[in-house]
């Protein structure tokens, strides 16, 4: 048995205040909103690293918590009033929006206190690696390092509480609002809410020295080639010149860019040609040699030539449209 199910199977025979309580997800959701129970386990796959949900609810103040410790990251957060929690022997304040993070195995216990009333978000998770084939993102080529860098500083101090206030109360308020109205894809996107909520958590706990700068993903070559048209159409430029610039064969980007276009690259080039003669057309008394040259033909010829087959008119009969302002 792997350590992955050795942590399920752990968490299959775990007793949770919430349950101690007696409160039942019925109850809860006449709370309002913001109010969720999420004890199925998850994962979020992302390229590099996998984002596995053990359990995620908010909870009031109850009877019932015993010393306890988990095979997972835990965080504790008070949503209103502080509370105490004693961790490894210490006796720990939570005050509002100032984020408690646990590392694995540590001996924890929430302190009842019959006289107050509060209200806190809990969450057990862990941060996985996957042997990523290539980056295709959504996450950066380095995000999954900072993020085993920022667990480590929690695994080496056992627990952090954030000295920085952080305001997660928009993201959990999110989370019950999908947990509750149960809408399109909402066990993805509590997911994605829940790994949003961990990762500022984080920020604001741990010091992340950040490595991953680059945009994640694949360039986009069909995009650069596109870009470089626009700023490049006046020139005298070939299909090798537009590939270069790509980084790419020019055989395979006529390819990519005929499947996104619908058409191929020096194609769109004239096509992008006759639409910068179109404004000069309607804007200047520039001749047709002139607006020729300005927009990258080698002839007024071409212009005639091109302007016909790609607007559906002549010149001449696009200025008399201009003059009986149907156009420009």
């Amino acid at each position: 048995m792997n350590n992955r199910d050795k942590n399920w199977l752990f968490l299959s025979v775990l007793e949770f205040p919430l349950l101690d309580c007696g409160v039942t997800i019925a109850k809860m959701k006449e709370c309002g909103p913001k109010r969720f129970d999420i004890d199925h386990i998850t994962n979020l796959k992302l390229e590099s690293y996998e984002f596995v949900l053990a359990f995620a609810a908010i909870l009031d103040n109850g009877p019932g918590s015993f010393l306890q410790q988990h095979p997972f990251y835990e965080i504790h957060y008070a949503l209103d009033e502080p509370f105490q929690i004693m961790v490894k022997d210490k006796i720990i304040t939570c005050a509002k929006n100032k984020p408690l993070i646990l590392a694995k195995n540590v001996k924890h216990q929430l302190f009842f206190q019959p006289n107050r009333s509060f209200n806190y978000f809990v969450c057990m998770w862990d941060i996985l690696p996957i042997a990523a084939q290539s980056c295709r993102g959504p996450e950066g080529e380095k995000e999954y390092t900072d993020l085993r860098n920022s667990l480590e500083q929690l695994d080496k101090s056992s627990f952090i509480l954030s000295k920085i206030p952080f305001d997660g109360s928009n993201i959990l308020s999110d989370v019950g609002n999908e947990w509750i109205n149960r809408q399109l894809a909402w066990n993805s996107t509590v997911c994605f809410k829940l790994h949003e909520f961990i990762i500022k958590s984080l920020r604001h706990t741990t010091k992340p020295r950040v490595t991953d700068k680059a945009l994640a993903g694949i360039p986009n070559y069909v995009l650069r080639a596109n870009k470089f048209l626009h700023s490049h159409f006046a020139e005298s430029i070939t299909l090798e010149d537009v590939a270069g610039h790509a980084n790419i064969s020019p055989r395979h980007l006529n390819h990519v860019y005929m499947q996104i276009f619908n058409t191929s690259v020096m194609h769109n080039l004239s096509e992008i040609r006759i639409e910068y003669a179109k404004k000069y057309l309607c804007s200047t008394d520039f001749s047709i040699e002139k607006i020729a040259e300005i927009v990258g033909f080698t002839s007024a010829r071409t212009l005639y030539k091109l302007f016909r087959k790609y607007a559906g008119i002549t010149i001449s009969q696009y200025r008399e449209n201009k003059q009986r302002k149907d156009i420009c």
